[in-house]
């Protein structure tokens, strides 16, 4: 969150992506760095136990999430995969 939020700050689109068992924490973060409104893209816990494929298959399944937050765009506006 923090670094997300700095490097927004300085100009350069970020995604921050978090898992959901630290929604409360990144929440807060966000407030104290002064953007309470700041995107998070949240994904299942654990992220850490993921083999490649699972992480490959994540990464998948975020994808069109973070090309949203970097471009301003609804996910639902993106043009479908083939």
């Amino acid at each position: 969150m923090h670094d997300g939020i700095h490097v927004e700050k300085a100009g350069i689109p970020a995604a921050v992506i978090c898992t959901d068992r630290f929604e409360v924490t990144a929440k807060g973060m966000a407030e104290t760095w002064g953007a309470p409104d700041f995107p998070v893209i949240y994904t299942h816990h654990p992220v850490g136990a993921l083999d490649r494929d699972g992480v490959k298959e994540r990464a998948g399944q975020l994808a069109d999430p973070v090309v949203a937050v970097l471009t301003g765009v609804e996910v639902s506006e993106l043009m479908p995969r083939a």
